[in-house]
């Protein structure tokens, strides 16, 4: 059941060069490729947000990110005017830069999605995409302003073979890391949660 059913479909304008380099440009990415993006929030609790990112056409949609955030147990105060319009459906790039944060991305983990989910759950959030595998990105999301640097969330993103491959994804994020989490539980624990959320949907 979705906890929200209001996508917000942006179809802007072709976005600047400073907007198109931007270091968290998920939404930009698919708009710039697709001319337009929507979000659907498909669970919103106080520990974890999944959603679906999408672009639409003849008013079908295509998922092109399904994204699994998990926040820490503590908000911190510097940011929690931002962590509640996040948590109510805003973009969490798009909040923080808005409001004056420096963005930063820890990767932790580049790599195809198999042998985290199995085909089935893979389809139902993609449709039908043959035996390509989709690539997922877990990362640590740091924000920063006025010298204080946060933690703010753990991001696992999940992208539409026809979005976003592996090489340039890889590309994407510096060619880094190298798709090897085996020594790295947390971001095994993080890969398994976003397993199961997919087999939920």
């Amino acid at each position: 059941m979705l906890a929200s059913d209001q996508a917000n479909i942006n179809q802007d304008e072709a976005l600047t060069v400073e907007d198109q380099t931007s270091f968290f440009a998920n939404s930009d990415r698919i708009r710039l490729k697709f001319g337009n993006y929507g979000i659907e929030v498909i669970e919103n609790d106080p520990r974890i947000r999944v959603s679906n990112l999408f672009s639409s056409s003849g008013g079908v949609k295509t998922n092109r990110t399904f994204a699994v955030v998990m926040y820490p147990s503590v908000i911190e105060a510097a940011f929690r005017t931002e962590h509640e319009a996040i948590i109510n459906g805003q973009s969490i790039g798009i909040v923080f830069k808005e409001n004056g944060w420096q963005i930063d991305k820890r990767h932790q983990y580049v790599g195809e999605l198999e042998p985290f989910a199995d085909t089935s759950s893979v389809h139902t959030v993609f449709g039908d995409i043959g035996e390509i595998q989709p690539v997922i990105h877990v990362y640590s999301l740091i924000v920063e302003k006025d010298s204080a640097r946060f933690h703010y969330a753990s991001i696992a993103e999940v992208h539409h073979p026809d979005y976003i491959g592996l090489e340039e994804l890889k590309t994407i994020c510096g060619g880094e890391p190298d798709g090897t989490p085996a020594n790295d539980q947390d971001t095994i624990d993080f890969l398994q949660i976003v397993a199961r959320k997919m087999q939920g949907v």
